[in-house]
């Protein structure tokens, strides 16, 4: 089990993780993150799990782990943003995955919209960005998956899931994987707090294979074929359809097949 003991020996943040919560096994750490008093979840709280029972992804969808093998973790964060800057949250939160995993395992990673993290096409890590408002202030709990140490995946999933030990060959050290994200994701936090959410976008796009390729897009029960062509400053992805005509969508009204 990951211990808040050896978290605090490895993190160098200024407040990411100031408060940590460890369980062997939750339901979900998004859920436990939600259920917190607002006293008892400082900005920067940090909630890890060896196991979910009920983890969450897009849409509905569940998230499966293997127990003790894996990143399964939450942050909760009260980001100073305009409205704006919260919608490129998920880009942000890509790009500190991704530059963590390549710091500790040269891994060469692939951003895919709207915000999973790609090795050779098969999804290694993705995340759930949810908002709560409390006494007139904004929450944002990030819960954050990541396939560090599995190496096997059910049926459902097997041909589109992947891990970093598959591909390093080589167990990764799961603290030292997080404490690395929890870096880099408190330097995207401040990017977006002090410059232009176009920076991150412009940064994601050249850290994504997908713009310019063709992908199938399932939106109202019904999937389409349609070309990845940009992504628009409100983090919507920009389409074009077969007869030209381009529009946007946005990821909570679409998914995207592999």
């Amino acid at each position: 089990m990951i211990s808040e003991h050896d978290i605090r020996r490895s993190l160098h943040t200024k407040f990411f993780g100031g408060t940590i919560y460890t369980f062997d096994s939750i339901d979900s750490t998004n859920t436990f993150a939600r259920s917190l008093k607002e006293n008892d979840r400082p900005d920067g709280t940090l909630i890890v799990a060896d196991e979910q029972t009920a983890g969450k992804g897009r849409q509905g969808r569940r998230w499966s782990s293997q127990k003790g093998m894996n990143l399964l973790f939450s942050v909760i964060t009260r980001p100073l943003f305009v409205q704006e800057k919260i919608r490129v949250l998920p880009f942000g939160a890509s790009l500190a995955v991704a530059d963590a995993i390549e710091q500790k395992t040269k891994i060469k990673v692939d951003c895919k919209w709207p915000n999973d993290v790609l090795i050779d096409g098969g999804k290694v890590a993705g995340m759930l960005i949810e908002t709560t408002t409390q006494d007139d202030a904004m929450n944002v709990i990030l819960g954050i998956g990541v396939n560090v140490n599995q190496t096997e995946f059910a049926d459902d999933i097997k041909t589109k899931a992947t891990s970093l030990k598959l591909h390093s060959r080589q167990e990764i050290d799961r603290v030292q994987l997080l404490c690395a994200i929890l870096e880099e994701l408190e330097h995207r936090f401040e990017q977006l707090r002090h410059f232009s959410p176009q920076i991150v976008l412009d940064e994601w796009k050249r850290r994504t294979t997908m713009l310019g390729a063709e992908i199938t897009l399932v939106e109202h029960q019904s999937s389409i074929r349609v070309r990845a062509k940009d992504v628009a400053p409100s983090g919507a992805l920009i389409i074009e359809e077969l007869n030209g005509r381009r529009r946007e969508v946005f990821a909570g009204d679409v998914s995207i097949l592999q």
